[in-house]
């Protein structure tokens, strides 16, 4: 029997920094390790277009190591951007489609609305599917925490 788990997130983040800046941050991806939680190895394959990210994820007891590959499918500088991703870990696959809208916000500052939309298949869809939504959220919010703290250190 083949299990999988689709999921939805979305949100919107503000930061304190133009338009530029959280573009420039946001498509870098080595800027970006260093916000991502359990990220173990970054390669780029083809710079501003595809890079390869090694993840260790825990849903409860239940731990995996995926191989993402990543590729940005869509850019419109300094407004929008689509990546797709697919990863697989033993047993277990991801795919993913994320999408990126930056725009004015108040003060000086860019609101940044970003979605998700993940399908994982295999096993640890089958052992995690209970845990897997909340600890996905919990994993976003302190990557946009990090991403915020970031660009506005820089700005």
């Amino acid at each position: 029997m083949r299990y999988n788990d689709r999921m939805r997130f979305e949100g919107t983040v503000s930061i304190k920094a133009s338009r530029q800046k959280v573009w420039d941050f946001l498509t870098d991806p080595n800027k970006v390790a260093g916000c991502a939680p359990g990220l173990e190895k970054l390669e780029i394959l083809e710079p501003g277009k595809r890079f390869r990210a090694t993840t260790s994820i825990g849903f409860g007891t239940v731990k995996a190591r995926f191989v993402n590959d990543v590729e940005w499918v869509e850019m419109d500088a300094p407004d929008f951007a689509r990546m797709k991703a697919h990863g697989t870990a033993p047993g277990s696959g991801v795919d993913a489609e994320s999408s990126m809208r930056l725009t004015d916000g108040q003060d000086g500052a860019t609101d940044l609305a970003w979605t998700a939309d993940v399908t994982i298949v295999g096993t640890i869809a089958s052992l995690a599917a209970r845990l897997m939504g909340g600890v996905t959220k919990k994993l976003t919010a302190a990557f946009f925490d990090s991403v915020r703290e970031e660009i506005e250190a820089e700005a």
